[in-house]
């Protein structure tokens, strides 16, 4: 067995993808009979429900932190071959906002005792880096970073790097980037492919060959409390998921072997004052993702207490997030007799609880 490694999974800019990687990539791992621990340290603990653990009573991640309670109890099995959880709670909130401590190095310390009983330890942050999230930083080997396939994917990112250096310099000096993974790639749209040309241009080998496509099973899956592979195997995600656990695996193979250096080192990344920004579409661009949808007010009207599924089958995904509870599609010119030129869906579990038209000048 090689050494194992902990990954952290984590990104300053929620809606990326975060802990659907976290769940389906220990998933993959534990298929590939990789032993795995999934550690959920986000307070919301999406990735414990998401593997059908919900308000566990007697074990979680706070109870190393409040208690100092022994690490190794708060391991549960889950229904996935290879893979174990310590669970969240939502008082790793409160936690945050009130702890004393600052030891930085608990759940370092803590993992210690564990390492040898796995071959990857993967952790789930939360968006906001507090008390937990440093925790993790400091405890981890890599980080993993989910980057949406979209124009705004470098929120979050200079400021992610800025405290990857500061965490490195104070408390984790072997911390480095295992690298960018990049989520909700649609095939079908041409900036999509315009976006991944140029993080691959600026970010050179740290991109992972491996690209994680817009599905909607993926989406799915974590509300029946399951993992991609449980929910739909035959599903493009199910391969998405399978090919980067193979990636790592491989990467951690390589690396352990050699010296090589992929692409910009970290220290080059992190060292550069750089303004790390995508390029915007020319604004005579036709790309199809524009294109107007064609609704009178009737069918709007109709759209409410439809689920996210139905609102596709009408009018398509174009380029809202399908973990978003806002969308928004522009509106062809002939409806312009509202004086409205954008139709605005709001969610309210996964149903349309709310439609609005708006109009916006033109500058």
């Amino acid at each position: 067995m090689l050494e194992s490694k902990t990954i952290v999974i984590a990104n300053q800019k929620g809606g990326v993808g975060k802990t659907t990687t976290a769940i389906n990539l220990a998933s993959a791992l534990g298929i590939l009979e990789q032993k795995v621990l999934l550690i959920d340290a986000d307070p919301q603990a999406n990735a414990s429900s998401g593997l059908g653990i919900e308000n566990h009573r007697k074990k979680s991640l706070l109870n190393v932190y409040k208690n100092n309670d022994d690490i190794q109890k708060q391991i549960l099995q889950t229904h996935n071959p290879n893979l174990d959880l310590i669970p969240s709670s939502i008082k790793l909130a409160e936690l945050e906002i009130n702890h004393q401590s600052k030891d930085v190095f608990m759940l370092k310390n803590a993992l210690d005792e564990l390492k040898s009983n796995y071959d990857y330890i993967l952790i789930d942050c939360s968006p906001s880096l507090g008390y937990i999230s440093i925790n993790s930083f400091v405890a981890a080997d890599s980080i993993l970073i989910p980057v949406q396939c979209e124009y705004l994917a470098m929120d979050g990112l200079q400021k992610l790097f800025k405290n990857i250096k500061d965490i490195k310099k104070k408390f984790n000096k072997n911390l480095e980037i295992e690298g960018l993974l990049i989520t909700m790639y649609d095939q079908r749209l041409k900036h999509n492919n315009e976006i991944i040309n140029q993080l691959k241009s600026f970010f050179k080998e740290m991109v992972f060959k491996t690209i994680i496509k817009r599905n909607v099973s993926l989406s799915e899956a974590p509300s029946f409390g399951t993992n991609i592979f449980d929910y739909k195997i035959e599903s493009e995600g199910s391969n998405n998921y399978l090919n980067l656990s193979r990636e790592i695996i491989t990467k951690h193979n390589a690396m352990k072997k050699t010296n090589l250096i992929l692409g910009k080192t970290i220290q080059q990344i992190l060292d550069s004052n750089e303004t790390i920004t995508l390029e915007q579409p020319k604004r005579n661009s036709s790309l199809k993702h524009y294109e107007p949808i064609e609704k009178d007010k009737k069918e709007i009207k109709r759209l409410k207490g439809l689920s996210k599924n139905e609102v596709i089958k009408r009018l398509g995904l174009v380029y809202n997030d399908i973990h978003s509870d806002i969308w928004m599609y522009r509106l062809s010119d002939r409806t312009s007799v509202f004086r409205k030129n954008f139709l605005y869906i709001f969610f309210v579990d996964n149903r349309v609880e709310n439609v609005e038209l708006r109009r916006f000048k033109r500058n």
